[in-house]
């Protein structure tokens, strides 16, 4: 049986250096989250918006997070789904 296995599309590390890390400073680079050609997601600058302002609110409340247990992923063959992360964040200090 062969299977596709969209997810990890942008995972190899000869092509993208560090692949699977996560890494908010990285550059743009190709992806296949919002689709392609007459297939591009009409959302995708609203999404983008959302991630960004999440991020930013999160980063301007407090001064770091950190673990406060394990992820927990949902059990499917062809896509890695984490249904839960726990962090404990940080006060910012004035």
């Amino acid at each position: 049986m062969v299977m596709a296995m969209p997810s990890t599309a942008l995972r190899a590390d000869a092509v993208y250096p560090r692949a699977s890390a996560f890494d908010l400073r990285r550059s743009a680079i190709a992806g296949i989250a919002f689709g392609g050609g007459a297939h591009y997601c009409i959302g995708v600058a609203l999404g983008r918006l959302e991630g960004r302002l999440a991020i930013e609110a999160l980063l301007g409340r407090f001064s770091g997070m950190e673990l406060a247990g394990a992820a927990f992923f949902a059990s499917r063959p062809s896509f890695r789904k984490m249904t839960s992360l726990h962090v404990r964040p940080s006060p910012l200090t004035r």
